[in-house]
């Protein structure tokens, strides 16, 4: 059901694939020089999805060169890629320990800690770049996925707020309200998606949300406005949308006329829930039932 509780939403992080850096001008060993040519070879692998043949180009940068750091951050993004989380976080967690004030390792040990399951300790990695960097931009967004991803969307509110107030644009304001539903905060939720529809009306998520926020108010009237807008769409109408509009108009607003019309059209659009119109049969007033009744019995 499309106007069930939201479920929780992915995870989108950036983790960056290293190139290879060289400073000064000295000139370079043999070693070296294979160890930089199998790094690259390594780079070219992961970027056309070839992730075991990556692996094992970065291993052989690594026997030429121990040391080189970069080798093993892009072997642990790799390995998390292919479902060795608690390996990358290893490989990470060494890299923390000789700099641990770089951001960089400390998001991709987020990222890994979480494809490991670890929740609470992608969490603290993420929070420890805001520590160090209290508007990093990526590490809010982790954070605050995560956050909803655990069902704590209340502690991702202040993340999303300090986000929109730093990138000002409508993709903010909607995860903004994304999350402030998921907390059932409504009233500042419903806030969020009337300054989006004043831009963009003919946003469906937001209308969506938008009519489930109203009636979690008790604003049935509005509830239903923002359905309407959804059936003026050119895409191909809903009959569950209707069926909402249908069960607003009878049990909430009153509009009797209105709700068995919304009732009709969304059997017209094909309608079949078999529960869903026995509890709009028993739940409605008495005073409508016999025309619910009959229209349920001639759509069969």
């Amino acid at each position: 059901m499309i106007f069930g509780r939201a479920g929780f939403f992915p995870v989108l992080f950036i983790v960056i694939l290293l190139p290879l850096s060289f400073s000064g001008c000295r000139t370079w060993s043999s070693r070296e020089e294979k160890a930089a040519q199998a790094f690259n070879d390594g780079n070219r692998y992961r970027e056309s999805g070839q992730l075991e043949e990556a692996l094992e180009a970065y291993g052989i940068a690594l026997e030429q060169n121990p040391g080189m750091a970069s080798a093993v951050y892009n072997s642990a993004l790799v390995l998390v890629e292919l479902g060795r989380s608690g390996e990358a976080l290893e490989l990470l967690h060494s890299l923390n320990q000789q700099d641990p004030e770089n951001l960089t390792i400390l998001r991709a040990m987020a990222w890994a800690a979480w494809k490991d399951g670890r929740v609470q300790a992608s969490l603290d990695y993420s929070l420890s770049v805001l520590i160090r960097s209290p508007g990093d931009v990526d590490a809010l967004r982790f954070a605050s996925d995560v956050y909803d991803a655990s069902d704590r969307a209340a502690e991702a509110v202040s993340l999303r707020k300090r986000l929109l107030e730093i990138q000002g644009d409508e993709d903010s304001r909607m995860d903004l309200a994304r999350t402030l539903m998921l907390a059932e905060y409504y009233h500042e939720a419903l806030e969020n998606l009337r300054t989006i529809l004043i831009k963009d009306n003919q946003n469906e998520e937001a209308l969506l949300m938008a009519s489930r926020a109203a009636e979690e108010l008790g604003l049935f009237e509005e509830a239903v406005s923002y359905l309407l807008k959804l059936t003026d769409s050119e895409e191909e109408e809903d009959g569950e949308i209707w069926w909402r509009i249908a069960e607003l108009r009878l049990n909430k607003t009153g509009n009797y006329d209105a709700g068995l019309k919304a009732l009709e059209a969304s059997l017209d659009e094909g309608f079949s829930d078999e529960d869903a119109m026995a509890a709009l049969l028993a739940e409605s007033p008495e005073a409508v039932r016999a025309n619910i009744r009959t229209i349920l019995s001639e759509s069969r």
